[in-house]
């Protein structure tokens, strides 16, 4: 036997085996990268769906106050809302929010919260309770100080 015959016979198939090991270990790393590119790509997309689901909400809301609840209120005696109403008034709100936030956006929602009627509900009633916050804290007197007073 020849040492040039055993190194081929031993050469081969090491090399064989170390081309292996690296093939799969760029295979690994390529996927890892992957894997990191769609999870950038899947929290982007949340983070772009929310800000205009928060942005619409708000829109949604504020449509409602002005051409539903404000005509409700004037023709009730006490100017405050029953609970069909108020029902009446979130039904309102949803149907302008589903029909104005964008099929993307809405499908991307859907996909992370999965149906998103409840989600949607606790967004629109927070929504209304810092739209409600901001009118009262704007109607707010402060009274004057004794200095100014003087």
């Amino acid at each position: 036997m020849d040492w040039t015959n055993i190194l081929t016979e031993a050469l081969i198939p090491l090399i064989g085996l170390l081309l292996t090991l690296a093939l799969g270990a760029l295979f690994n790393w390529l996927l890892k990268a992957a894997g990191g590119i769609k999870q950038t790509q899947l929290r982007e997309s949340l983070t772009a769906a929310l800000n205009q689901a928060q942005t619409v909400a708000l829109d949604a809301v504020t449509h409602t106050q002005q051409i539903l609840v404000d005509e409700l209120k004037a023709r009730s005696e006490d100017g405050v809302l029953t609970k069909e109403e108020a029902a009446e008034a979130m039904a309102a709100a949803m149907t302008y929010f589903k029909g104005h936030i964008s099929p993307w956006a809405l499908s991307v929602l859907q996909a992370a919260y999965g149906p998103i009627d409840e989600w949607l509900r606790g967004l629109l009633e927070a929504k209304l309770g810092a739209l409600k916050w901001g009118q009262e804290a704007y109607a707010i007197t402060v009274p004057p100080s004794s200095e100014a007073e003087v």
